[in-house]
């Protein structure tokens, strides 16, 4: 991502953001839930690239009240590469309709290990993103989400993603693929190109009803655009 100071008022959108989710907290009652995890994968692999070359350590804390979702996420790579050291924040909203389920993201990437101060805007990388999700039956649903860099990327990078999620005998199994639509340099894309291709397959198992969970997971992912392929496995613990 390349630096853009032409924008300096778009890290007030995260701001902005979590400002109406207290106010409706507020003003609302409504159930709140606080889970945290972490997840440990053979490789940091988003969208088709891999970040730190190797093993990660990814922990992540949400806030869920109603629709509304808050969180944090990082990455750290376990051989101390400072490309795979990763924090983010996020914040969605969820509405679900008879015609399928409509969420509204904004994320906010930062990477610790780089020069310059981490509490300048120059430091964080906004990224707005829409997802659709329709249910096919009672095991099956199909998404479709889109997404675009509003704050810190001169090309305004976007990616848009197609999946379908299948359970079979408390299998998840997920098909997807991602492209890019124009020339931006995050996605090493000179024009339209497919940089995210594969195939997932997770299955989760509680403790002896304690509600904590253990999740295990594969998958095979391809980008055809850099010709990469990849097999990432993972393990997460969460309550």
């Amino acid at each position: 991502m390349n630096k853009n100071r032409t924008l300096p008022n778009s890290y007030q959108i995260l701001l902005s953001s979590c400002a109406v989710f207290m106010i409706t907290l507020i003003a609302a009652e409504v159930k709140a839930q606080v889970s945290v995890g972490v997840e440990l994968n053979s490789r940091y692999v988003w969208r088709g690239f891999d970040f730190g070359n190797s093993p990660s350590i990814m922990p992540e804390v949400t806030y869920t009240a109603g629709g509304f979702e808050i969180g944090a996420w990082g990455a750290y790579a376990t051989n101390g590469n400072p490309a795979g050291t990763e924090i983010d924040y996020f914040l969605s909203y969820t509405l679900a309709t008879a015609a399928g389920d409509f969420s509204l993201a904004v994320t906010d990437y930062t990477f610790p290990e780089e020069p310059g101060n981490y509490f300048e805007a120059d430091a964080h990388f906004i990224e707005l993103g829409l997802t659709y999700t329709r249910s096919l039956t009672q095991r099956s649903s199909f998404y479709i989400n889109g997404n675009v860099f509003v704050h810190n990327d001169d090309d305004n990078a976007s990616y848009v993603e197609l999946g379908v999620d299948i359970e079979v005998d408390e299998v998840e199994w997920g098909l997807f693929t991602g492209f890019t639509p124009a020339e931006a340099e995050l996605y090493e894309a000179t024009g339209f190109a497919f940089i995210n291709a594969g195939m997932s397959v997770s299955k989760e198992f509680e403790l002896a009803d304690s509600g904590r969970l253990i999740g295990i997971s594969t998958a095979l992912i391809a980008n055809p655009n850099a010709e990469r392929m990849f097999i990432v496995a993972g393990v997460s613990f969460g309550f």
